[in-house]
This record gives C-alpha cells, structure tokens and sequence, in this order.
C-alpha cells in the first residue's frame, strides 16, 4: 500500500499536466479525427507500406482516433470539463 502511495504521489504532477492536455475543443477533434481518416484511407488504398506495416498503421491509427475520441467524450465543444453545463458563447 505504501508502495502505491508513493508511486501516486510521484505521478500527481504528470496526472495534473495530462489533465489539462485532456480539454480538447470540438475543432481540435474534428482536425485529429479528419487527419486520421484520411491517413486510413491513403493505408489502405495505396501501397505505400507492406502489408505487415500496414496492419500496424491500422492500429496505431484507430488509437489515435479512440483516445481523441475519448478525450473529446468528457470535454464540451469549448474544451470546458463535460461536467460543467455548456453555455454557447455568441
């Protein structure tokens, strides 16, 4: 339990940077996932990598878009925590 303690302890500061890096606006996501779905479609339309390379930059991709995704799910569009109420800004 000690050991847990500490490992969290050292890990606060980082938890606190990823925190803020987690506040992702709607056009930030909307550019990350766009990028990723081309890039999908370049791997899979041309043959650019081998096929082996390939079904890694399939899952390295969908990664990317799953933790963007993710991280968009708990944040309005603004970037604001999905725990607060969204008001539009005029």
């Amino acid at each position: 339990m000690v050991r847990e303690l500490r490992l969290w302890w050292r890990l606060r500061p980082v938890l606190k940077q990823f925190q803020e890096l987690a506040k992702m606006k709607l056009s930030v996501n909307v550019v990350i996932q766009m990028l990723a779905l081309v890039a999908q479609g370049v791997n899979q339309a041309q043959d650019l990598l081998p096929p082996r390379a390939k079904f890694w930059a399939l899952v390295v991709l969908s990664g990317v878009q799953g933790v963007a995704a993710v991280l968009a799910h708990f944040a309005n569009p603004d970037g604001t925590p999905a725990t607060e109420p969204y008001r539009k800004q005029k």
